[in-house]
């Protein structure tokens, strides 16, 4: 395997994300989202919103590490400590340097990122309804991986513009670790 990313640790991340396969796709996965999840910390404590700040660190923690970001991960969790300790002065100093590491693995995550796949299954009710099932099962035992791999077979469905965007967003959803917000559109599809 030829993956080298600064501040990566790969077998780590392997080990992690259950396969070199899934961690592959995670990396494209975080690739999506560092814009949307750096703009948010950023906004959360530009609103002094430490609670909103503290869920959004932690998410990028938990990220971090899934991918062998051990080191970001860590300080990852120095800004989650300081959220819940509500220290905004501390948060609002050291945030921008995390986050600054964070946005320059983009580079180096952006070869992950391409789907090229387009919807090809023919939409079918019942076993689109049993995938999702099968989700809300994968989730609330937080198993990542089958996460993933159900909803992309959820995302090979071809299906109209509305329903695919809620696909979309579940799959930003579970890509995020929003577990709650996933089970909860679950549960509207279903």
């Amino acid at each position: 395997m030829d993956i080298n990313i600064p501040g990566i640790d790969i077998e780590k991340a392997i080990v992690n994300s259950g396969s070199e396969e899934l961690f592959i796709e995670l990396l494209g996965d975080v690739y999506k989202l560092m814009d949307e999840k750096s703009d948010l910390v950023e906004t959360y404590l530009r609103e002094k919103d430490l609670q909103r700040y503290t869920v959004q660190v932690h998410a990028l923690k938990t990220t971090c590490r899934m991918i062998g970001a051990m080191d970001l991960g860590e300080e990852f969790f120095t800004l989650e400590k300081l959220g819940k300790e509500n220290n905004l002065e501390q948060a609002v100093k050291l945030t921008p340097d995390v986050l600054d590491a964070f946005r320059s693995l983009k580079p180096f995550l952006e070869p992950y990122a391409s789907t090229g796949k387009g919807p090809q299954k023919e939409f079918d009710k019942e076993a689109f309804s049993a995938l999702l099932n099968k989700l809300l099962e994968a989730i609330d035992d937080f198993n990542l991986g089958a996460a993933e791999d159900i909803t992309k077979q959820l995302l090979s469905y071809s299906c109209d513009e509305d329903l695919a965007d809620k696909l979309s967003t579940l799959d930003k959803y579970v890509s995020n670790l929003d577990y709650d917000q996933a089970k909860e559109l679950i549960r509207q599809l279903i």
